[in-house]
């Protein structure tokens, strides 16, 4: 009878420490890896800790989809946004457009004069990095681009697809492609690959950056509306994002 009740004494303890644990843990954060940078400032201005798990937007869609204990996603597109409201999994009252993004070209090549509309003349022995249009937006900006463009589908054989910007980022730094899509915001601060085009005349989407809260946690609510909010805004201008 000792025993057994030692025995329940030690599971109530041990749900009693598990459930202190699970409340002093950090909400976490959901970002696309184009935030990877202004993410920090971000938190660091609204002043409680949080956790950020970065990736491409597909992918951490299919995350929280997944059952991942992610709190609140900043996605650089409304289609993985929408995609967990119209699945139950984020509340619509909370959803934020709150920056927008420009799509470039780049190269690591200064002099090089390659833009969106001439890149079929590119060496068949070359390759085009892009991000996989099904999970990361910019790849899926890319796409849209290039069909506005009608030169999709004559530049398969010579794109390169990555799981996200970063990825594709850094086969441009290594030399390894002759030419990459990426965000403006992306290049900023990085001297070994030059801007050459950008993708900004009409007709295209333009790239925007969408939050929604996956949780009731109260911390990421209240992050969701700083990011939203006036310091929020400027703190993503810093960094290059145009507001929303």
């Amino acid at each position: 009878m000792r025993a057994a009740c030692r025995s329940l004494v030690l599971v109530f303890l041990c749900a009693l420490l598990a459930s202190c644990a699970s409340k002093d843990e950090a909400p976490i954060v959901g970002a696309a890896s184009s935030l990877r940078h202004v993410m920090p400032a971000l938190i660091h201005g609204f002043g409680t800790d949080l956790a950020v798990t970065y990736g491409g937007s597909g992918t951490l869609r299919k995350q929280v989809e997944g059952g991942a204990p992610i709190d609140m996603v900043v996605f650089a597109s409304a289609a993985p946004v929408d995609a967990l409201i119209a699945k139950k999994l984020a509340d619509p009252t909370t959803r934020q457009r709150v920056a927008h993004n420009r799509l470039v070209l780049i190269t690591s090549a200064r002099d090089s004069l390659l833009t969106f509309k001439t890149l079929t003349e590119v060496a068949a022995d070359e390759l085009i990095a892009v991000g996989e249009p099904g999970a990361v937006p910019a790849g899926q900006y890319a796409k849209e681009t290039f069909e506005d463009l009608g030169t999709w589908d004559s530049l398969q054989d010579r794109i390169v697809f990555a799981g996200d910007v970063a990825a594709v980022l850094g086969y441009a730094r290594r030399g390894e492609v002759a030419a990459a899509v990426v965000y403006e915001t992306d290049v900023r601060g990085i001297d070994d690959v030059h801007i050459v085009d950008s993708a900004d005349w009409s007709g295209i989407p333009r790239p925007e950056v969408v939050a929604v809260a996956t949780s009731e946690s109260p911390d990421v609510r209240r992050f969701l509306d700083f990011v939203a909010s006036d310091a929020g805004a400027e703190i993503l201008s810093r960094f290059g994002f145009a507001e929303k």
